[in-house]
């Protein structure tokens, strides 16, 4: 089959990136595909002074591993729509994959889609998220408008299935739990009396980091540690306040800064409990990243997080927004080590969280033209 997936890819950082670059080498196995990828992601007003790509990936080693692989879209310039277009339906795709997760691509997608729909180009959409976590009503509108223009789509959680019913009822709406992240291979972490906790991603208010910070105050006198490994997008200044005003300064760990795949895997393999104490999600490429490393969640009971965290068996649930609940949870860890919790990962994940998998629904995907 032939398959256009545009997508960005790396030297472009972050979980995105990574995500599409691992469904596209799946692809690239299985089909001849297409992959556009991106000269500019995003325009520097919407990313600010934050760099969009990682200077340590060789972009010549990412070209090596496609047949056919350009970075040639901008998009922020309809001319480059147009070229992309074009080079898309010359390319003859007997399906075209468009991932989604911020309105952010509302117009290129939305241009592109009303040329395939005038040759017949089938699409489906490949749902990251299906709403953004810190999203509006103008931005949701975008999503809704965008995403009715398909007949086919994959998300990864039940809630946001039914998300997308609600808006679209006629959509053929296929679940997928969000797979595996792998990396380097996973080193566990050395035995010891102290308890490492990870707190991964970029810091934003909606994942809770005060409430995992109250938790661990509660703790104090437990021999616990917490690693912040991810770039604070804002307020930086009152977690610091608050990390000093709850006594915590030797119990916590911060990295504020883009991690290198190298950095990450040092962080994830010394971490006995990696800890997502959000407030409201749905789904999370953490959960799938820890997972990767056979390391065990402690998350909140949020959105589609318990149907990927077995409670007691690859982690645990507590409700949002608790601190004593989560105080107790980390309590629990420390009292069963003796839990093999990667072993019970890998027999959870097995064929549900497999890049494989996620294409054969894909290839199963019957939504018509779009």
């Amino acid at each position: 089959m032939k398959v256009c997936l545009l997508a960005p890819v790396p030297p472009f950082r972050g979980g995105i990136a990574k995500y599409c670059h691992s469904l596209a080498l799946e692809l690239e196995k299985r089909h001849e595909l297409q992959l556009l990828s991106y000269s500019r992601q995003y325009p520097r007003l919407l990313f600010g002074d934050k760099s969009q790509t990682d200077p340590e990936v060789d972009r010549g080693d990412i070209l090596a591993q496609f047949r056919r692989l350009s970075f040639s879209v901008d998009s922020a310039s309809p001319k480059s729509w147009l070229r992309a277009r074009r080079e898309i339906i010359a390319f003859k795709p007997d399906l075209v994959i468009l991932p989604w997760w911020v309105a952010y691509w509302a117009p290129l997608y939305l241009y592109l889609l009303h040329g395939f729909k005038k040759r017949g180009i089938r699409t489906v959409f490949l749902c990251i998220n299906v709403f953004e976590h810190e999203g509006s009503s103008f931005k949701n509108f975008l999503t809704r408008l965008t995403l009715k223009r398909v007949a086919a789509l994959i998300v990864h959680s039940e809630p946001e299935r039914q998300a997308v019913l609600h808006f679209h009822p006629k959509a053929g709406v296929t679940k997928h739990l969000l797979p595996l992240f792998e990396y380097a291979a996973p080193t566990a972490a050395v035995p010891g009396e102290r308890l490492n906790l990870l707190f991964f991603g970029f810091v934003r208010a909606y994942k809770g980091l005060d409430t995992l910070l109250k938790a661990i105050a509660i703790l104090r006198d437990r021999n616990i540690a917490l690693t912040i490994a991810g770039e604070f997008w804002s307020d930086k200044e009152d977690y610091l306040v608050l990390i000093r005003d709850l006594h915590l300064e030797d119990k916590v760990e911060i990295l504020d800064r883009y991690l290198s795949d190298q950095e990450m895997s040092l962080c994830f393999s010394r971490a006995d409990l990696v800890v997502l104490p959000y407030k409201r999600s749905l789904t999370s490429g953490v959960i799938a990243t820890a997972y990767g490393f056979r390391k065990p969640v402690l998350a909140t009971d949020v959105g589609g997080f318990g149907e990927i965290v077995q409670d007691g068996y690859t982690g645990k649930l507590v409700p949002p927004d608790n601190p004593p609940a989560l105080a107790e949870a980390i309590l629990w860890f420390s009292a069963h080590r003796e839990i093999d919790f990667g072993a019970n990962i890998a027999q959870f994940t097995g064929k549900k969280m497999s890049w494989s998998s996620l294409v054969d629904a894909i290839e199963r995907c019957d939504g018509g033209k779009s």
